[in-house]
């Protein structure tokens, strides 16, 4: 069976990031709010979010932050 391959890109997370089971929310390409991965807004590097961040007004800090995480093909896909 081929194996799936992945991606990291940066996100900006709202809330803490679980790192174990679902839970995250991200902001998506519209500003909004999501549950839902591969509807997140996702970004090449950590500059393009920020200035995306600055564009929606998305105030920065302990709890609304940039991080990385992992994309598959699928997910990329369905953007």
């Amino acid at each position: 069976m081929p194996q799936s391959r992945s991606k990291t890109l940066f996100v900006i997370f709202v809330g803490p990031e679980q790192h174990a089971g679902p839970g995250n929310r991200y902001y998506t390409n519209d500003g909004e709010v999501t549950g839902i991965k591969g509807k997140a807004a996702k970004f090449y590097t950590f500059g393009d979010a920020k200035d995306f961040a600055a564009e929606n007004n998305i105030d920065l800090t302990a709890r609304t932050h940039i991080g990385r995480e992992d994309f598959t093909e699928f997910e990329l896909a369905n953007d």
